[in-house]
């Protein structure tokens, strides 16, 4: 998993943390930290703890689908804005 390494960034400023204090709380290394904040690919262990820690609809938006070549799976439709097959 990528994530939007800006955006990560500004969520841990915003909450006063730092990578450490980060990765403390979410239970991986600081190196693991250090690969989501400059783009990199982390594995499914790490990605599976910071979706649980930031919750699916914020992990939504930090995570790089487009870098990944992948389509978000809370996007619906063509548009990507909701609705198509869930449409009633």
């Amino acid at each position: 998993m990528k994530i939007k390494g800006k955006l990560l960034s500004r969520l841990l400023e915003k909450h006063g943390l730092t990578a450490a204090d980060f990765a403390r709380d979410v239970e991986i290394d600081v190196s693991e930290v250090d690969k989501m904040l400059s783009g990199e690919a982390v594995g499914e262990r790490t990605a599976r703890k910071f979706i649980y820690y930031v919750g699916p609809i914020e992990a939504d938006r930090l995570i790089d689908w487009a870098g990944m070549n992948k389509k978000s799976p809370f996007a619906c439709g063509a548009d990507g804005k909701g609705g198509g097959d869930y449409d009633d």
